[in-house]
């Protein structure tokens, strides 16, 4: 190992070499996201504006499940290639992950553009109906996936069909209650002249969301490497480092809507994401493993995931929401992190 480590051994020099390719394509595929973030926000808020929709709707909804579609086939396609072993690893670690980041640093994000945004004792601006209605949700829906760990095999079943059902009801009852278009949004970026045909709109929410999968994926490979080469365990890299990549659009979308003042929209693209990676993502893996079980590590990030939430759904039972309380979640998971890592 010391030669290998060496400064002038062949593998020494091997191992640099694939770290600093890993950092270079973590950076470009980080660059992408960023700007695909920009280009996808702008046309989800014109998008959303051709349908007649609220702030909520377009952020629990439109541009929540937009980001969410694409990395929901990790786990899919994890679980497609194999119910047992590695691949039920993989596929339970991108289930659970999932909501565990976005219910703590997800939240932690938002919470610190709140705090740069308008100080210590800033607020969020905009109703909080929609988001409370997200986390009741949440916290119900995620707290079935808990429990069905204990429940009979069989019951997966049942439980996956309560669990996508109640997901459609819950975005019926979203779009019914409506709410307030807000203001007219920044001019197009494919079109900065007056208002856009639909089709340039869909062009440009199309394009950005495939530039946004292509980045992710670069940032997701990156992550891979650099775990290998840093010698990261299996359960860290499927918990805890591939969620933060997959769940970075999601992240920096609310960034740049909490920079514009649109609160509303910044906190329902977390939230709403995570409603769907609550019930859907978890019903997809109850019908494809051939059991739904979670014990030692796969149990306590789940419990994490769901006391993540809580705490943002205590904050926001205050009415206005303050930034600071949301900090929290992301030391939450720092801490997790840091466990999960040294135990697994």
């Amino acid at each position: 190992m010391g030669q290998a480590e060496g400064d002038g051994s062949p593998s020494g020099r091997t191992v640099r070499t694939t770290l600093l390719a890993s950092l270079g394509y973590l950076l470009a595929g980080m660059a992408l996201i960023i700007l695909a973030a920009d280009f996808f926000t702008n046309a989800v808020e014109w998008q959303g504006r051709i349908w007649g929709l609220g702030e909520a709707a377009v952020g629990s909804l439109l541009a929540a499940v937009g980001t969410a579609l694409p990395e929901t086939t990790v786990p899919v396609i994890a679980l497609l290639s194999g119910r047992g072993g590695e691949h039920a690893e993989i596929g339970l670690g991108a289930i659970i992950g999932a909501p565990l980041m976005l219910a703590t640093v997800g939240f932690a994000v938002v919470g610190g553009a709140v705090v740069a945004a308008r100080g210590w004792s800033g607020t969020l601006a905009g109703g909080t109906t929609a988001l409370r209605a997200d986390l009741d949700f949440y916290l119900g829906a995620f707290g079935l996936v808990v429990v069905a760990a204990f429940l009979p095999a069989w019951s997966r079943w049942l439980v996956a069909a309560a669990l996508g059902g109640a997901y459609l009801w819950h975005a019926r009852a979203l779009l019914r209650r409506g709410g307030e278009a807000g203001e007219a949004p920044r001019p197009l970026r494919l079109w900065p002249g007056g208002p856009p045909p639909a089709l340039v709109v869909a062009g440009q929410l199309l394009g950005a969301l495939a530039v946004m999968v292509a980045g992710a994926r670069l940032f997701v490979r990156a992550v891979n490497w650099l775990a290998l080469g840093l010698h990261l365990s299996g359960f860290l890299l499927a918990v805890v480092l591939t969620p933060m990549a997959t769940e970075l659009p999601e992240v920096l979308n609310s960034v740049f809507w909490v920079g514009r003042g649109r609160d509303v929209l910044a906190a329902g693209n977390v939230s709403g994401a995570m409603v769907f990676q609550a019930s859907v993502v978890p019903a997809l893996g109850m019908l494809l493993l051939g059991r739904w079980q979670l014990s030692g590590w796969q149990l306590v990030s789940a419990l994490v995931a769901w006391a993540g939430a809580l705490l943002v759904r205590l904050e926001t039972g205050r009415g206005r929401p303050r930034g600071w309380p949301w900090l929290l979640g992301g030391g939450i998971y720092l801490a997790f992190a840091v466990l999960a890592g040294t135990a697994a």
